[in-house]
């Protein structure tokens, strides 16, 4: 076979094709069954591999996966961010709160007059 060139809009290519990739008819048709096979059993090999591995690790997992003392760490350090800013942030509520109360203006109760009077020492009331 001999190299040419082929043409796409308008544009000129030199191509060449490779005798031993280039694949006749007749070969195409011994080649398929051949191929069709060895994918079979390569779908047949991973069907067996994925249920040993599902015997083995539970059917929802891949083998893979972390440890749980792994995954709990980054859930404690989560769980400990939250604590502490909540803590920190204690503090300053509190403020505002002492700070809205101190604004406000103290109302005082109505003093009853005989409170008033029970209020005054014997001694403070001879002498008046």
């Amino acid at each position: 076979m001999r190299g040419g060139h082929v043409t796409l809009d308008g544009t000129k290519i030199r191509a060449s094709a490779s005798k031993h990739k280039a694949m006749s008819y007749r070969r195409m048709k011994q080649a398929e069954p051949e191929l069709a096979a060895e994918v079979a059993r390569w779908l047949t090999e991973a069907t067996a591999s994925d249920m040993r591995e599902g015997a083995a690790y539970g059917v929802d997992q891949r083998g893979n996966e972390l440890p749980a003392w792994v995954t709990h760490k980054p859930q404690r350090l989560e769980k400990i961010r939250t604590a502490k800013t909540t803590l920190e942030a204690e503090p300053a509520v509190r403020a505002r709160k002492e700070s809205a109360l101190s604004d406000r203006p103290h109302r005082c109760r109505p003093v009853h007059p005989l409170t008033a009077r029970s209020a005054i020492s014997p001694i403070q009331t001879a002498a008046s």
